[in-house]
């Protein structure tokens, strides 16, 4: 026997060995059938025949392979994974990562798929796999093994079946006959939350789905935030339960509706959280954040309690609005034919902060930008080109924003907003945008008219921003104190004497900490359908992130607050890419339609002119029937009109007729290039062959 075969025998006895030890030794026991196979392994080496030795060998492999891959599949480096997108969208964050770090109390989490389901959709059948895997993952890098994962699978008419929906699961019809669930149940001590569906069309915000789920039972003590608004955030929606997004902050704050009168509730709101006697004023060491959605016919008093809270080092986020279609949804005609009435107003602006700080905003102009707008040009798909701030963190994997019907914010007098503060802006418009009237955008006809909106546009030297942070040490837009103490000076009692003196007291008129100021030009793009939208599931359903908007709302309510943990992973929203090459080429047709069509209106304008002034003279006159004279005029200049309104359909035609000639040449240049060059190359390596061939 050679020495060689004597190395494999003694590896292959010390392996038997160690098999032998394993059954009284706990720390050899995982390893019991892998020594066992190394030491057949080993033995395999030890025969002189050939035939032998291969047919051991093989069948040696084999096994092997097989416990190898067992043992790795147990192993948390076994659910690495190679992520080679552009923005490392399945790659865990560092939020996620920092928060099973800091896990103290143990999660459960019950992972209910039923795998054995005939007619499986293909898209669930694809994304069963990502989900297992990237459960483990959290498994696997949990602090001190906290959390703890059980699969399940809730075969139809059995105690998980019953387990599953007692969890509040849901179940998906697949056929007639059968049905499947694909859901999880996270909790922790007493706290417990559910994801009713692993939807494959929201996969990329499986990892917020998953981890926001663990923050939110393991979290006891919830940052309160303060919420203001003229509509009422808690009814409508789709869900019939309010407004998504509303939903949403609440289940990882502590929200107060504080109204639009947040001096008067507050007394309410310390009594609930046992915070001892209200202030005068809003602290931003108790609420944390200030959201303002829409606050239309704010007060100058509400205004005043925003402004000291700034002072005082607090943050507010403002959005505004010139035209809400919310808001004009809430009205209701007086009756047939009326138009609506009531509802809450449609514009809303923040007057005395505005002119404070140098913003000007239109309460009554909609900003419509070629380079964002979708089909109907008042929606606004604003992408990463729109976000000049690279490294702010709000914005962080954050692919776009929807904006609906959205104002613009500049400097009055062309001089810069904020004087004094540090102004960033964080979103902002293109060149190409111009402003028209709501009144034009309420309109029957006003989406075609907005079609045609930038056919005569100037393209500004100067971009409007949609977003913007003032930030730094505030000086108050109230020098002279309340706004109610003026009128109060001059007949009051001693009651009243000693509350002024209280609150002037503690009015500031510059600020103590450092306050940031968020302005948003829109307020509707967090209502449900621009935000989030509601599945429907059954009976219930679950909530879909459609776009940026609510993740970068929550994004700079984490900064605020001082938790940045959730950051990264709630970004990642479906992408969306503006097809800017086609949308500037109808630029150009609109800008051409567009001049021909502003020059046809006139046409039929004047003569409809010259007819009211013919009619106005008849009248003047008193004559009860127009001469042939008069009659043959009016019919000329009716048939004038009448041709120019025909030549703006056939324009309107002409151009729609371009536009679809131009989207059919992108979509069969985009089907046959690439095929053609496959082609092209392949003749060409045939050619090159062929002569290779011939001169042999």
């Amino acid at each position: 026997m050679t020495a060689l075969k004597y190395l494999f025998f003694l590896l292959s006895a010390g392996a038997f060995v160690a098999f032998g030890l394993s059954f009284g030794n706990e720390d050899l026991a995982p390893y019991r059938w892998l020594l066992l196979l190394l030491g057949v392994a080993f033995l395999s080496f030890t025969p002189n025949s050939r035939v032998i030795r291969a047919a051991f060998g093989t069948a040696v492999l084999a096994a092997l392979v097989f416990f190898v891959t067992q043992f790795l599949s147990d192993q948390s480096f076994a659910n690495k994974s190679i992520d080679l997108t552009k923005d490392n969208r399945y790659t865990l964050t560092e939020g996620t990562r920092a928060i099973l770090k800091d896990l103290t109390e143990p999660v459960t989490i019950n992972y209910y798929v039923t795998r054995d389901v005939d007619g499986t959709p293909a898209s669930f059948k694809r994304h069963i796999p990502r989900v297992d895997s990237f459960l483990r993952e959290i498994e696997s890098l949990a602090k001190d093994d906290l959390v703890t994962l059980n699969f399940v699978d809730p075969e139809p008419n059995t105690d998980e079946e019953d387990a599953a929906l007692l969890d509040q699961v849901q179940q998906i019809d697949v056929t007639q006959d059968d049905k499947m669930i694909f859901g999880a149940s996270v909790s922790s001590l007493d706290k417990k939350t559910v994801i009713p569906v692993f939807d494959p069309e929201q996969e990329t915000q499986l990892e917020f789905q998953v981890v926001s789920a663990i923050a939110e039972v393991t979290m006891r003590n919830a940052p309160v935030i303060g919420l203001m608004s003229a509509h009422n955030l808690d009814v409508g929606g789709q869900s019939q339960q309010g407004w998504l997004f509303n939903q949403v902050l609440k289940r990882s704050y502590d929200s107060v509706n504080l109204s639009m009168t947040p001096l008067l509730n507050l007394g309410d709101v310390y009594e609930d959280r046992e915070w001892g006697e209200a202030p005068d004023h809003l602290d931003p060491e108790k609420i944390k954040l200030i959201l303002l959605i829409h606050p239309a016919g704010i007060t100058p008093e509400a205004e005043f309690a925003l402004d000291q809270y700034l002072l005082r080092g607090g943050t507010v986020i403002a959005c505004v609005d010139p035209m809400s279609m919310v808001a004009q949804q809430s009205a209701r005609p007086m009756a047939p034919g009326m138009p609506p009435q009531g509802g809450v107003p449609t514009s809303s602006t923040l007057p005395n902060l505005f002119k404070k700080h140098n913003v000007a905003f239109s309460a009554s102009q909609v900003i419509i930008d070629r380079t964002y707008a979708q089909q109907n040009p008042a929606v606004l798909l604003l992408n990463k080109e729109a976000m000049p701030v690279e490294d702010d963190i709000s914005l962080a994997s954050i692919q776009n924003l929807a904006f609906l019907a959205a104002g613009g914010f500049s400097g009055l007098e062309n001089k810069p907003i904020g004087p004094g503060l540090e102004t960033t802006r964080l979103v902002e418009s293109s060149y190409k945008h111009t402003f028209v009237d709501s009144q034009t955008l309420s309109s029957p006809q006003g989406q075609q008219q907005l079609r045609f909106a930038l056919g005569s546009r100037n393209e500004s030297d100067q971009k409007q921003s949609y977003v913007t942070l003032l930030s730094g040490t505030f000086e108050s837009a109230f020098p002279d104190g309340p706004p109610s103490t003026e009128d109060k000076k001059e007949d009051k009692d001693d009651d009243t004497e000693k509350k002024e003196e209280k609150t002037e007291s503690s009015a500031l008129t510059t600020g103590t900490s450092r306050g940031n100021l968020y302005l948003i030009a829109d307020s509707d793009f967090l209502y449900d359908g621009l935000s989030y939208q509601f599945q429907r599931f059954g009976n219930s359903g679950f909530m879909q992130t459609v776009s940026g908007n609510g993740p970068f709302i929550l994004n700079l309510i984490d900064q605020a607050v001082g938790s940045k943990h959730l950051i990264g992973a709630r970004a990642r929203t479906p992408l969306y890419r503006n097809f800017t090459v086609l949308k500037d080429k109808e630029a150009e047709l609109e800008k051409v339609a567009g001049d021909r069509i502003k020059e046809l209106q006139e046409k039929a304008a004047q003569a409809n002119q010259e007819m009211q002034k013919i009619r106005s003279q008849l009248t003047k006159n008193n004559s009860a029937q127009s001469s042939s004279e008069y009659q043959a005029q009016i019919a000329e200049f009716r048939k004038a009109e009448i041709e120019a309104s025909k030549q703006i359909r056939e324009e309107k035609k002409s151009y729609q007729s371009e536009i679809d000639t131009l989207k059919a040449g992108i979509f069969w240049k985009s089907i046959l290039i690439v095929p053609l060059i496959v082609i092209l190359i392949g003749l060409l390596v045939f050619i090159w062959r062929r002569v290779l061939t011939n001169a042999r």
